[in-house]
């Protein structure tokens, strides 16, 4: 009896395995030029396992790749050991750029740091945090910076080097408060860099929302410049764009590369069967 009920959950994980192997044809990837920069596709708060996302950093580089997505970065709430991962992961002139990085999660507010090396621990003010995330030579994101977060210290806004503006949500409040942040930031930060990212945790949902990055060159220096000097793009799942209007329209001129997954309901019925499966034979274990 035992078995048989252990059957079904292992079937769930093989299935879930196969229709993904199946499904998974990676297409191929052609950089995106405009004057003197590469137009790179981004997404800067990605969550993976082990940790609060379901996928690994190596599989979340191939998912990066049905994306359309060049650059992503790991960021687990409070935690490095995903992100320690992805550094390992070896770099590949035709492979997503993946950049170690941590969702710093406090009750006030939520930072992404991004290029950073070891873990930085929650606590205010924001400011220090961000001295310690350049002290490491990253860079320092707000994350869905509404009002509930703490976003309207003019400090805070100053010091960091982006802030999302573009973020998957329900309610149009919640976008209002994204884009009024940008705009309080830009006052005394004018260039602050627009940043679009999913917030993927459990689902392939990789670059709904998205950063375009001018860069002088394909790595993650050259990623992490473009943030520092406010050449980025943002872009919602509705497409909309905001930035600098120049940016904008060279994005519009020159549009990268979008999602190109062939059987994206197939690949989520895949990653649902082998999560359902696996937390099933855990249960009766």
């Amino acid at each position: 009896m035992i078995t048989a009920r252990r059957t079904i959950p292992a079937l769930a994980v093989v299935a879930g395995i196969v229709i993904g192997t199946v499904a998974d044809r990676p297409p191929e990837r052609q950089p995106v030029r405009s004057g003197e920069y590469l137009i790179l596709a981004g997404d800067f708060h990605v969550h993976a396992s082990p940790g609060d996302g379901s996928l690994t950093p190596w599989e979340l580089r191939d998912e990066a790749v049905r994306a359309g997505i060049d650059v992503f970065a790991v960021t687990n709430h409070n935690q490095f050991l995903a992100a320690r991962l992805a550094a390992l992961l070896t770099p590949s002139p035709d492979a997503p750029i993946v950049i170690p990085g941590e969702e710093i999660t406090d009750r006030h507010y939520h930072l992404i740091a991004v290029g950073i090396h070891d873990v930085v621990r929650p606590g205010p003010p924001v400011t220090h945090l961000v001295e310690k995330i350049h002290a490491q030579g990253g860079v320092a994101i707000a994350a869905h910076p509404g009002n509930a977060f703490g976003w309207r210290d003019v400090a805070a806004l100053s010091a960091i080097d982006g802030t999302e503006v573009a973020h998957p949500e329900f309610e149009e409040k919640y976008r209002r408060q994204y884009l009024e942040t940008f705009t309080r930031a830009q006052r005394v930060n004018p260039h602050i860099a627009p940043i679009g990212s999913s917030d993927v945790h459990n689902t392939p949902a990789l670059g709904d929302c998205r950063t375009f990055l001018f860069v002088r060159e394909r790595s993650i220096p050259g990623v992490l410049e473009a943030i520092r000097e406010g050449r980025t793009v943002a872009e919602n799942e509705r497409g909309e764009l905001f930035g600098d209007p120049s940016l904008v329209e060279r994005v519009r001129q020159v549009p990268p590369r979008g999602r190109t997954d062939p059987h994206p309901a197939w690949r989520q019925l895949s990653v649902a069967l082998a999560w359902i499966g696996i937390a099933s034979l855990l249960f009766l274990a």
